[in-house]
């Protein structure tokens, strides 16, 4: 069946060339050309596409002409407001510039809903500020910490998994046209930079452990190693040693050291502890 339609095809379009076809113009016509641009005069007919390709090279079969590229759904800031529930409507919210359908979950977005604040705007900041007064729900996200940046990314993955995304609307994520602005890509560093931060501080984590901590008023505190200690798993020990995150810095914390890092000038040994011990007794 599939032979006879493709022959029934090329029966189509030769007698479609040979009807088009003058003889007047037989010094003045490349043949090879011109069944080839016939062919192409076919490109627009869904069907006939995959069979086209056996009559002339694949590249050479072009989309024609006027077919509208597909592009994103841009919403203004007004159009997006209109969905927030209210008289049937969809719900709609946005995060960095994108909008997410979010009418399955109308118990808590719709009118009179916990989450009703978010719909029908982009209030990507007051996702990890807070701030959910006209004040907080704003796109601006300059100026986060990298704690926020990563929360603003779990919010991200979240939405984008679990609604419908619709598509975009013109802020300062996206203009006009549905491309992405400067902003945009400015952001995204702020976020990659947050990631970055966060794969050094696990990794730091890894190498030094937080200790096990046991404090009681009239004893004091007491710090111990042990191979789980800090939630990290591991083959070795340690032993109890004060760590400044930085040179000269104030923010300090117990680690659990393995014998190859005792050298790091980033660690104090404990006062009245044997450097060697697992367990050390702080005075109050």
């Amino acid at each position: 069946m599939n032979n006879f339609f493709k022959f029934s095809v090329i029966v189509l379009l030769i007698g479609t060339f040979v009807a088009w076809y003058k003889p007047s113009q037989l010094e003045d016509i490349n043949l090879t050309v011109s069944f080839q641009n016939v062919v192409k005069s076919y490109a627009d007919v869904p069907y006939l596409k995959p069979v086209l390709k056996f009559l002339v090279n694949e590249n050479q079969i072009e989309e024609p002409a006027g077919v509208p590229i597909k592009t994103e759904k841009v919403f203004t800031k007004q159009e997006l407001s209109k969905f927030k529930g209210e008289n049937g409507s969809p719900i709609y919210l946005a995060l960095m510039g994108k909008i997410y359908d979010v009418s399955k979950g109308k118990d808590f977005y719709g009118p009179g809903g916990g989450y009703s604040f978010f719909t029908g705007l982009d209030g990507t900041r007051a996702f990890v500020s807070g701030d959910f007064t006209p004040t907080g729900l704003i796109e601006d996200i300059s100026g986060l910490d990298n704690s926020e940046y990563l929360g603003i990314l779990n919010w991200m993955e979240f939405y984008a998994k679990d609604y419908s995304y619709v598509g975009v609307v013109e802020g300062v994520y996206y203009n006009a046209e549905g491309k992405p602005t400067e902003y945009l890509l400015e952001a995204e560093k702020w976020i990659q930079a947050a990631i970055n931060n966060k794969i050094v501080e696990d990794e730091f984590k890894q190498k030094y452990p937080m200790c096990n901590v046991d404090y009681k008023p009239e004893a004091g505190s007491t710090v111990w190693c042990s191979k789980s200690s800090g939630g990290v798993k591991r083959d070795w020990v340690g032993v109890p040693r004060t760590l400044h995150s930085a040179a000269g810095s104030n923010d300090i914390r117990c680690a659990c050291v393995d014998e190859e890092n005792l050298n790091d000038p980033l660690l104090k040994e404990y006062p009245n502890c044997a450097k060697d011990s697992v367990t050390c007794k702080l005075s109050n």
